[in-house]
């Protein structure tokens, strides 16, 4: 005699499987981003502590850039807007901090044209402030091909007048023969 029962439906259905593969999904892209948040909590922190500390000293109404800047010591340097419309820079050291007018120093573009003439075969890198030897600086990173060689180097100008500091050159790379 033959069996009048019908065949059991598998446990796992289509509709379950997706929702299985939702669940993993959710649960993957939630690790990321405690993983990820995990990792620049102690950054972010850092930075709006030197926001703060900014909006403080300089009675700064908005905050166009912040950054890092490690070179004999750590520095943040923010440039912001003062109340009265003034654009300032701001640097935070460990016990110091320093407000320059950004109308009573040399512009990031009037660096770049002086890189530009000076050096015209260089690719710039990035222009940023910074603070070295207790002064307040441009510092231009580039880069110049010398000798089949392609030459990273450092240029510090004054923030003030931008008068040519100093050059650090970083060990060359050679380019592939052709």
């Amino acid at each position: 005699m033959r069996a009048t029962r019908k065949k059991k439906a598998p446990y796992m259905t289509p509709r379950r499987w997706t929702a299985l593969s939702l669940v993993l999904l959710l649960a993957i892209i939630a690790g990321i981003n405690i993983w990820y948040q995990s990792i620049f909590k102690d950054t972010w922190s850092e930075e709006k502590q030197a926001k703060n500390r900014a909006i403080e000293a300089a009675s700064l109404t908005e905050i166009d850039r912040l950054s890092k800047f490690v070179w004999d010591e750590t520095a943040w340097v923010v440039e912001g807007t003062r109340e009265d419309g003034e654009q300032v820079f701001v640097w935070l050291r460990e016990s110091v901090t320093d407000t320059v007018y950004a109308s009573r120093s040399v512009s990031k573009d009037q660096i770049r044209l002086t890189m530009e003439s000076k050096k015209p075969d260089a690719r710039i890198e990035h222009i940023r402030p910074g603070i070295a030897g207790g002064e307040h600086i441009w510092e231009v990173y580039y880069s110049r091909i010398e000798g089949g060689q392609r030459k990273y180097m450092y240029d510090f100008y004054s923030f003030e007048n931008g008068t040519l500091i100093d050059t650090f050159k970083l060990p060359a790379k050679r380019l592939a023969e052709q």
